[in-house]
Order: structure tokens, then sequence, then C-alpha cells
């Protein structure tokens, strides 16, 4: 997308403003899993720190948006996997050209292989999650290094100044860029991952905020690596746009092998493969700890913990359920990863926003605030203040379709789902009166062993 809108200074720009602004978001957001470490994440943070006349109904839509939004998240990562496999079969088959619906179809296939691995699994995550670590680092060293000493490199320029138009058709170069700044949104998010497994975890008020700091601030300079790495060495930048995948674009052009191509896209899939299972167990988590709020219909089904495998096996369920009707919702739309996306940020970036909006209120109204484990100190104010703004600017941005003036096919309908899901969530609350409460943590069930 941002290729199309912006060309590679588009790309380029954008990953690296998502980040600052995205720094802000984590940093607010650790402050608060340490004053606050339970699974709910968001929706438990604005029933700590919102105004109480508002608390209950903003604590109620911000678990609804999260909640939609870690879906839609889990809904992306595995059409990504759908991509890269098919990618690796049109590699090794050149009569073989895949269809949308095959994507389509693949995509729950693969929700449902990583929703089984995240339910049989679980006892192993960890060590699942070590060598994904170990990987991370070191599987992409020989693909970076081949494509610097193999591929085609392009100027400075051309990365970095050098704005293009390859499609999109927006008035102005400017407005192309801030459209095209979806994936780089995207990429970003997720960034109180680890809140939803605080009851999983010893010591989560100083374990938590430490690790969504430090894992965001970790994976920083590998992904400015890997977009320097795309950028500079991209030879075909047609190519690369009408690709499934475009990364595999760019290895097939510099590497002119079968085999190496489909090893490196083979690692690319493993690593993927994992981001999907780290993102089930967050989406399931949250899911499950909504539900034992009592903020669902039938919420002791959504809430049990299978016995055996100690997992919220139901939670599970309705995950892979919930993915299959995303699929299905936007099978005829020929836009559909950016419909996902958009709906991603705009649901989550809304969550962010209400929490932390919530946070500096309260910080501002002079009101003393729990302990923390970890704390932004008098910083934390500024900081609070340019999350809210970055949020902001990053939901306006998520409902904008890639080309100006598209067909009914080609619109971004993140905007339509992002308002059924806060509609409903307004009816629900309204006509059930569900009234949400942050507990003490010596009230909240522990369903697996600390």
């Amino acid at each position: 997308m941002a290729l199309i809108t912006g060309g590679l200074p588009g790309l380029v720009w954008s990953v690296v403003w998502a980040h600052v602004g995205q720094l802000m978001i984590v940093l607010s957001l650790a402050e608060m899993s340490s004053l606050v470490p339970v699974a709910g994440g968001p929706y438990q943070w604005v029933s700590a720190f919102a105004p109480q006349p508002y608390q209950q109904l903003l604590s109620y839509l911000t678990g609804s948006l999260c909640s939609i939004g870690w879906q839609a998240r889990f809904t992306v990562i595995c059409y990504l996997l759908a991509g890269i496999m098919l990618a690796l079969v049109e590699t090794n088959h050149d009569d073989f050209h895949s269809t949308k619906w095959q994507r389509n179809l693949l995509t729950i296939a693969v929700a449902s292989v990583v929703s089984a691995f995240n339910a049989l699994a679980a006892a192993h995550l960890s060590i699942a999650e070590g060598v994904f670590a170990l990987c991370h680092v070191y599987a992409l060293v020989p693909i970076v290094v081949s494509l610097w000493l193999l591929a085609s490199k392009g100027s400075v320029a051309d990365v970095f100044l050098n704005f293009t138009d390859n499609g999109g058709n927006w008035p102005s170069s400017a407005l192309g860029v801030l459209v095209g700044q979806l994936p780089a949104m995207f990429t970003v998010l997720g960034s109180e991952a680890t809140a939803h497994i605080a009851e999983e975890v010893e010591e989560p008020n100083k374990i938590l905020p430490r690790c969504m700091v430090w894992s965001y601030l970790a994976n920083l300079p590998g992904t400015l690596i890997l977009l320097l790495t795309f950028a500079f060495n991209i030879s075909d930048l047609n190519s690369a746009m009408n690709d499934m995948i475009p990364f595999g674009s760019v290895l097939r052009t510099a590497l002119n092998s079968r085999e190496a191509n489909t090893g490196f896209l083979t690692v690319i899939l493993s690593l993927m493969f994992m981001v999907a299972v780290s993102t089930m167990v967050s989406t399931s988590r949250h899911l499950f700890s909504f539900a034992r709020d009592r903020a669902l219909y039938s919420s002791p089904w959504f809430s049990k913990v299978d016995t055996t495998l100690q997992v919220p096996l139901n939670a599970i369920y309705s995950t892979l359920i919930l993915t299959i009707v995303l699929v299905l919702v936007t099978i005829w739309n020929r836009s559909p990863l950016n419909t996902m996306m958009g709906l991603t940020v705009a649901a989550l970036m809304s969550a962010y926003i209400v929490a932390i909006g919530s946070f500096l209120k309260k910080r501002l109204s002079g009101e003393g605030l729990p302990q923390a484990g970890w704390s932004l100190g008098n910083a934390g104010i500024w900081i609070n203040g340019f999350a809210i703004l970055y949020a902001t600017w990053s939901l306006f941005w998520s409902f904008w379709p890639v080309k100006y003036r598209p067909s009914a096919r080609d619109m971004n309908w993140a905007i339509l789902l992002y308002l059924t899901v806060v509609s409903y969530g307004l009816g629900f609350f309204i006509s059930s009166q569900r009234r949400l409460r942050l507990r003490p943590m010596e009230m909240i069930p522990t369903w697996a062993r600390r």
C-alpha cells in the first residue's frame, strides 16, 4: 500500500514516524501495566482510571474494541502466512497461479493449525518463543547479507526523497504518503500484548513493563535493517507491488535461484508462524478476561478453562470462528488486507486513546496513583499527551482506501466494521446494563500455575 501511494520514500518515512509515535504509546501502556497488572489490559485500566460516571461504559467499549482489534490482527497475520505459502508454491511450480479464493481458504486452514498448536502445546510455548527469539535475530542475517551482496542497489534519492504515485492517483504526493502509512501503523501495533498474560507471570508489576519497553526497543534495529535492505535492493518496483509477497519478489530477482528463494521464504514462513501463535495467545487471553468480567453473552462458556490443557479452550475456539467470519465477510473485497489492517489500527488505537486519556486525566487531577514498579516520572504527562495525539492521528488515517475515488470493491470498509462494533457495544451495554468493574488482584481467579 505504501509503495502504491508514496513509493519507497513513503514506505521508509512512514515506518520511521510510526515507530516514534508508537514508542510514546508503549511507554504509557507500560506504566499502566505496572500500576494495574491484569490480563484485561486497556479496558481494565480504563475501569481503574476513568471518571466514575463514565467508567463502566468506557471500560466496556474499550474492551469490545480491543477484542475486535486483536481478532482482526490475528486474521491479518494468518492472511499473510497464507500468502507466503502460495508464494512458495508459485516459486516451485511455474504453471501454478494462485487465486484470491485459494488464499482465503488457506487463511482459514492456517488459523486452524495455529489454534490447535496454541491449545495442545500451551505448556511448551515458552520453549517455542525462546527458539523464535533466536531465529528472529540470527535466521534473517543470511537473507540480509545475500541481498546486499547480490541485488542491484537503488540510489539514496530514490529511497529517501523521490516520492512517487504508483497507482493511488491521490491529488498530491503528501496526501498519498499519509494514506499509505497504514501498514507501518499496523506493524508496530499490539504493544500491550504482554499485559494479557499478566496473571501467568510472577511479579507482573515489574516484569510486564520492562518486557513491553525492551522488546519494542530491541526490535527497532532489526526492523530498520530489513526496511533499508528491502528499499535499497528492490530492482523492479512494479513487480514487487504486483507480487503477493513484495519481499518475495525482491528475493527472486536478487538470488535468481529457486532453491535459495525457497529456503529464505521458508525461514520467513516459520518466523511468521510464531508471530501468529503469539498473536493468538494475546487474542484468546483478552477474550477470556473480557468474558470473565461478564461482558459477553454466555460469559461462563467463554471464560471456561480446560482442566487438562490449562488453557481457555473456548476462547481459542471463538477466536478461530471469528477469524473465519472476518475472512468470509471480506471475501468479495479486492482489498481485504487494507480493510482488516484498517480495522485493527482503528480498534486498538481507539482503545489506547481511551485508556491513556483516562490515565492522563487522573494524573492531571492530582489524585494519588497506586505504587508503580515502573514509572515515567515527571515526563509521564508529556509522553501520555504525545501518545494520545499519535493514536488519534492513526485512527483518522486507518479508514482511507488505497486509491482515490475507489469502487465499492476497492473501498476500505474498516469504518463500517468499526462502527458496527461500537454500535453493538453501546446497544449491548445499554440493553443488558452490564457493569464491569476492576477487581483487586487478590479477587481475580488464577487459572494457570504462577
